[in-house]
């Protein structure tokens, strides 16, 4: 274990190792109007070191343009941050494949109308719709979908209309716990039409390959940070991107153990916070402790909290890849989360 100390007093700040960030938002940034711990403080002092970020989100409810209001409201500072979401994604391919100004039904928040005008596409609303043909649908995440608007996806798909999901996430992070996301409403759909909608928010890489367009990076020195496994991580490990994996989200540690290899992450930290510090990558080679009696790692009597955080997850993947049984006892992983000081956020009853 000291040798764990030692080295990760050596390492060099995670931040270091790259040039640009992708960022979640939801759970990572902020959970509903209010800023995780830490995030601000640090993002503003990755832009300040000279690394752009692009916040990157699957939420295509609201436009760009509002996402950034409410994060300088936050106090994201200065220049060198941008935001792209899942509508701008899908308005994007659509783009490739259809003429200029071509007919879009667009359903959803307004983030989606303003992606598809955008890209210079002809966003149009269900309730405009007055017979006219549409060449293709967008259906992203709004806040006030009527049944009117999703039966009309299926209508506009069983006639032959290109069908584009900004993401199939079941559910939707709010500061009360989860609610049903965009796939939760395209899965209505679904019982209508033997179609299934192309999808190009995470874990698919358009929406990373967007970002990373505008940040002007190569795959190797281009990070993502994210608080989802099966978006943000596996999502990175798709387009075959690093990734930094936070537990200020809806996803916890006992999460991270029983993760499969595709959506493993590269580092983990307890919060953005962790880009600045030691960069300690989640590989079997180092950091194994044994396995307590209760079949979960034992934590590690030195060392800091990153190198602490960093066997416990290592050990637990080594022995399940070997085939060795570890608990899966909620309160067990809640108790070494407490001590790792990485508890999860407390949610308000709503």
């Amino acid at each position: 274990m000291a040798e764990i100390a030692a080295s990760a007093g050596r390492a060099e700040p995670l931040l270091a190792r790259y040039r640009g960030l992708i960022c979640d938002l939801d759970g990572v940034v902020y959970r509903g109007a209010t800023a995780v711990p830490h995030a601000v403080e640090t993002l503003n002092q990755v832009t300040e070191r000279g690394v752009p970020v692009v916040f990157a989100t699957n939420n295509a409810s609201r436009a760009p343009a509002d996402v950034a209001g409410h994060l300088r409201e936050l106090g994201i500072a200065g220049a060198g941050w941008s935001v792209v979401n899942s509508s701008q994604a899908a308005a994007a391919y659509l783009a490739r494949r259809l003429a200029p100004r071509a007919r879009v039904c667009a359903v959803g928040g307004p983030g989606v109308v303003h992606a598809l005008a955008e890209a210079g596409l002809t966003p149009v609303r269900v309730a405009d719709l007055e017979g006219a043909p549409v060449e293709a649908v967008v259906q992203g995440l709004g806040y006030d979908i009527t049944w009117r608007e999703l039966a009309a996806v299926g209508y506009l798909v069983e006639a032959g209309a290109a069908w584009v999901a900004t993401n199939v996430d079941r559910t939707l992070p709010t500061p009360y716990g989860k609610a049903p996301g965009n796939g939760a409403l395209v899965a209505l759909v679904q019982t209508t039409t033997s179609a299934s909608p192309h999808v190009v928010g995470k874990p698919k890489p358009a929406l990373f390959d967007l970002a990373r367009a505008r940040l002007g990076t190569a795959p190797p020195d281009t990070l993502v940070c994210g608080d989802l496994l099966g978006t943000d991580i596996e999502g990175a490990n798709s387009a075959g991107l690093d990734s930094l994996f936070v537990l200020s989200g809806s996803s916890r540690l006992r999460d991270l153990a029983f993760a499969e290899r595709g959506a493993r992450p590269t580092y983990v930290a307890a919060d953005l916070s962790g880009l600045l510090a030691p960069a300690l990558r989640l590989d079997y080679a180092s950091g194994l402790v044994e396995l307590g009696p209760d079949d979960v790692p034992r934590l590690p009597s030195v060392g800091d909290n990153g190198g602490s955080l960093q066997s416990v997850v290592t050990t637990a993947w080594a022995a399940r890849d070997g085939g060795r049984t570890i608990s899966d006892d909620a309160p067990l992983w809640e108790r070494i989360e407490k001590r790792l000081g990485v508890a999860g956020p407390e949610r308000p009853t709503p």
